[in-house]
């Protein structure tokens, strides 16, 4: 058995712990000798560790929390985190055996390059987070925080032993910032979900729609992820607005954690036909069955080269038609083979518009093709194996 801890850093409302990760580490165990342990530091409260924990436990993986110090300032305590993480990493490898290192992103890459280890590292480059700082947070790229953590980030590719990016896009961006790097070190892995459980059912979707007081005959609309700037707020909303007009009946469901931004920025004449929830990453799959149209929009901005959209695939799976934006990650060559899906491009004129026309314009026999490219891209089957090719890259 190889042994392999994943660490990652993590804000409270993310679940992409629980319903990413885990599912597919415990697929890699099962169909491998490779056994991961997480860790990760956060602060999330308690019921919310309880919620990974239990998870973690569902798969037989080892989870351990360590608490970011938030006082008495937030970069002091997570400067002061970073610094004692590689004491707490170090401890814990050498307690459990640990053979191999994954962290993701940058703050994990940070405390594993401070413990100097010989045990090989395969880096989570996780897309382009710090290009993300620039493109949504104000920061700036001469900025000495961007280029201290530049920096870090570029010495972790290079020690590096493997590493794993979501998209081929992200491959060819960090290659073209640093030629030297040699390209066989990398591997695009795959967002995988459970297949069985992101499915399309009838039965159950005519089921929940009785439940939820929707008619056999209403469409419904879903978004399902976070909220903020990089998300497409305002054009997913203009979309369904100019849906509604010509169908009054329609509903858009907004799945979030983020529901106070929800409930600010939905527009009063939009306000009874939106309904905002907060739900568990185990209902996730019965509000999509139920649902038509699914969101994967976000702001086409260079950042977003680095990405994969989890709730692409998870629309997929579940037969829904999809909208999603041009330009994300490799979200361009999938849709090709999509015969369900209308590619929103930004920064053409008139993009919504013809948007909700085709949407007018659609089949309904969609399901059953949409369903064959989830399963055969976005799979918990599929994540697991490149999982595993990464992984006997460096054995």
């Amino acid at each position: 058995m190889r042994k392999v801890l994943f660490i990652t850093w993590d804000g409270p409302q993310t679940s992409y712990l629980e319903g990413l990760f885990l599912p597919i580490f415990g697929a890699v165990s099962e169909k491998s000798d490779f056994h991961f342990h997480v860790m990760q530091f956060g602060w999330a409260d308690a019921s919310k560790q309880a919620v990974i924990l239990k998870a973690a436990e569902s798969v037989g993986i080892p989870y351990t929390f360590i608490s970011v110090h938030r006082k008495p300032l937030v970069t002091l305590g997570t400067a002061f985190t970073i610094f004692k993480g590689s004491r707490v990493i170090t401890d814990y490898c050498n307690k459990n055996g640990i053979d191999i290192l994954m962290p993701r992103s940058t703050f994990p890459a940070m405390m594993v390059l401070r413990m100097k280890t010989k045990l090989p590292i395969v880096f989570d480059a996780d897309g382009l987070p710090l290009e993300e700082r620039l493109d949504f947070s104000g920061l700036s790229a001469k900025s000495k925080q961007y280029l201290f953590l530049k920096s870090k980030e570029r010495q972790m590719l290079f020690q590096a032993h493997h590493i794993i990016t979501r998209s081929q896009k992200a491959i060819d961006w960090h290659l073209k910032a640093f030629p030297s790097l040699d390209a066989a070190k990398f591997s695009v892995v795959i967002n995988g979900r459970d297949a069985e459980r992101f499915r399309p059912n009838d039965e159950k979707r005519k089921q929940f729609r009785k439940e939820l007081g929707i008619h056999e005959d209403d469409e419904v609309f879903v978004y399902c992820g976070s909220l903020g700037p990089q998300y497409g707020w305002s054009q997913m909303m203009a979309v369904f607005e100019g849906y509604r007009h010509l169908r009054p009946k329609s509903l858009f469901y907004i799945l979030t954690g983020n529901m106070e931004y929800a409930h600010q920025n939905v527009p009063k004449h939009l306000a009874s036909s939106s309904i905002i929830r907060k739900v568990s990453f185990q209902e996730v799959p019965k509000y999509l069955n139920m649902a038509d149209v699914g969101f994967a929009i976000r702001e086409p901005l260079p950042s977003m080269k680095g990405v994969a959209p989890i709730k692409l695939g998870e629309y997929l799976l579940c037969g829904l038609f999809v909208v999603a934006s041009k330009g994300i990650g490799d979200t361009d060559r999938i849709l090709e083979k999509v015969p369900g899906s209308i590619v929103f491009d930004h920064d053409q004129d008139g993009a919504v518009e013809e948007t909700v026309q085709a949407l007018l314009n659609r089949t309904f026999d969609y399901r059953e093709a949409n369903r064959k490219v989830g399963v055969a891209y976005f799979s918990l089957a599929e994540s697991a194996a490149s999982y595993l090719r990464a992984l006997n890259r460096i054995v």
